[in-house]
Parts: C-alpha cells; structure tokens; sequence
C-alpha cells in the first residue's frame, strides 16, 4: 500500500449509512491479503468470486460485531469516503466491552464448515493474541481501493487517530497483515517490535508506536 502523504485530506468518523461503502472499499483493499489469503484457502482450484464473498461477508460482519465500540474513519469527501477506511478500536481496559469478534466469521464458518475454521483460527492464535495489555488505540484494518492508491488517504485516516494517541499520551498498535505495508506503518511512527508466524500461513509483523510530541 504505496500511500506517501500527499495533499491534505479532511476525515471524519463515519455514520451507519458509510457502512456499505466502508465494506467495499476494506474488501477491495484486502481481496490479495496474506492472512485473508490463508485464512480462506479454499485448495489448489480456488473460485476468485468465492474468496472475494467471503472477504466481503467477513468485514460485514466484523462491522456489525464492533458496532458502538469500533471508531471508523473515513475521507471526509463524497466520493473519496467510497474509496478507503479504517477501522481503529479506542483504548480499553480487560473488563471493558471491546468488539464482539465472534461476529466476524459467521458466514465464513458457514460457507468453510467449523473444522476448517477452527482448525486455521487456532493457527493464528500467535498473531490473535499477541496484543500489548496497556491499553492503547489498535489499528484493527487500513485500506485504500487500488485505483485510489498513493494519494494520501490510508495516511490520513492513520493520522486522525496518531494525533489523538499523542494529545492523549497513548500508544497505538496494529498487525501488518502485509509485511509490505511496514514502510507505510513507519513512516507514522511504529516501530515492528516482534512478529507472529502463522503455522502454514504468512509471517506477521507486530508494530508499536509510542506517543510523540
């Protein structure tokens, strides 16, 4: 994700009716990701519309499981909020209600039977848990749709949070489901602090970034 700061780019927290255009755009960003890629291999003849419904129905889901925790940003622009968003989930305590991420493969589970699911789920285990206990902001996902790439927006929906972590004094921290990414992580001020390697899967990247300011 080439997405080098460019001009100014206003964002905002998004409303319910953002919801649709949020999924597609995520699903879009994500059709190619390592994880999604293990976390869905459907054999050596795989169906394209197959994976791209089941990226879809994950991140609708996850949608749905995160409603009233999650903040999702989005370009403040009526054409530029269909082409990316993040999902970021607020600082909170182990008490605290976070996302309820059971949510996010219901339809998955259905279409790759429980075995399956259960089977790849616990193969991500390393990277599912591995989250820091201080609270702290989390970059649940970033995405921008490839025709809109390298104009800014994925930075700036990363900033609207990152400026808020530094005025709070929190830290933030996300998973680079694409090592490719980390470049785009750094230049925000994450640090890789360690990796998750999935059992079968991609080698995941673990980044930190401590307040600045």
């Amino acid at each position: 994700m080439d997405d080098r700061p460019g001009p100014t780019v206003a964002t905002r927290v998004a409303a319910d009716a953002d919801v649709p255009a949020v999924v597609a755009a995520l699903a879009e960003a994500f059709a190619f990701d390592p994880v999604l890629a293990f976390l869905f291999d459907d054999g050596p003849d795989p169906d394209p519309s197959r994976h791209w419904a089941l990226v879809t129905a994950l991140f609708a889901n996850r949608l749905l499981g995160g409603r009233g925790v999650d903040e999702i940003v989005v370009p403040d622009d009526q054409v530029d909020v269909r082409e990316a968003a993040a999902v970021w989930v607020p600082p909170h305590g182990p008490d605290d209600p976070g996302p309820d991420y059971a949510m996010s493969g219901v339809v998955n589970r259905l279409a790759l039977g429980d075995e399956v699911m259960d089977e790849r789920l616990t193969a991500l285990m390393p990277m599912l848990s591995a989250a820091p206990l201080t609270p702290h902001w989390y970059l649940a996902f970033v995405g921008t749709r490839p025709p809109a790439r390298g104009r800014g927006l994925a930075s700036a929906l990363i900033s609207a949070i990152t400026r808020r972590c530094d005025e709070d004094g929190v830290g933030a921290y996300l998973e680079s489901s694409n090592p490719a990414n980390v470049p785009l992580y750094e230049r925000h001020g994450f640090v890789v602090t360690g990796e998750a390697v999935i059992k079968g899967g991609p080698t995941v990247p673990l980044m930190w970034r401590d307040p600045q300011g």
